[in-house]
């Protein structure tokens, strides 16, 4: 069976418009593929701990750790085994400051890792996770490229779209809901807007 990963990276729960968004791709899924949601804000993430910043760099050379090291890599581990277990990867991605929310940050600190979500070698950079990703990227602007050049203030999608290059997410689809902070109505119909292209997308998942 397709194992679906749902990372929902809003603490406003049915009122965000990534998360109305995301439904849409939901409900449009068969029933050939299991989903696990991780709502990042109450899923209790460990902090990036010295420990952990240490064991990162004795794991990466082959040094033995000590027992307070081990315990934060363990942590940190456990959701790698999780993120990666999975085929497909849904990530409901509001804008905050022109960036990501930080708990999907600190999500990512947890889980990037040379050995364990990428390799370095003499030929480059090498994801080791694989999967395709659909991303919902909400925004309460509209920060699209304009006369073909990126929007100066999108720190979103640029940096998003690079870490799941390095972790090896092949193909990712963007999906915009633009100008949310217009109003109910304006949100409501960004979210309308993109809801046949998310359907489509999720009914490609078998």
């Amino acid at each position: 069976m397709t194992q679906l990963l749902y990372l929902n990276a809003s603490p406003r729960g049915d009122a965000a418009a990534s998360t109305q968004a995301a439904k849409h791709f939901i409900e449009a899924v068969s029933g050939n593929v299991e989903i696990q949601q991780i709502n990042l804000f109450e899923a209790n993430l460990p902090e990036f701990s010295a420990e952990l910043a240490s064991a990162k760099q004795k794991f990466s050379i082959g040094m033995d750790l000590t027992e307070a090291e081990s315990r934060a890599w363990s942590q940190a581990t456990e959701l790698v085994e999780t993120f990666a277990s999975a085929d497909h990867y849904l990530f409901g991605v509001p804008m905050w400051n022109f960036s990501l929310p930080y708990k999907l940050k600190q999500y990512i600190d947890l889980i990037t890792h040379p050995g364990l979500t990428f390799k370095a070698d003499k030929d480059g950079i090498r994801g080791l996770v694989s999967g395709a990703a659909t991303v919902i990227y909400s925004r309460g602007g509209d920060y699209s490229p304009k006369n073909g050049e990126p929007d100066p203030y999108d720190f979103q999608s640029p940096y998003l779209r690079a870490w799941l290059s390095l972790v090896g997410l092949n193909p990712v689809e963007e999906v915009l809901v633009q100008s949310t902070m217009a109003g109910p109505d304006a949100q409501q119909a960004a979210v309308s807007q993109a809801a046949e292209r998310l359907q489509k997308l999720a009914s490609k998942i078998a």
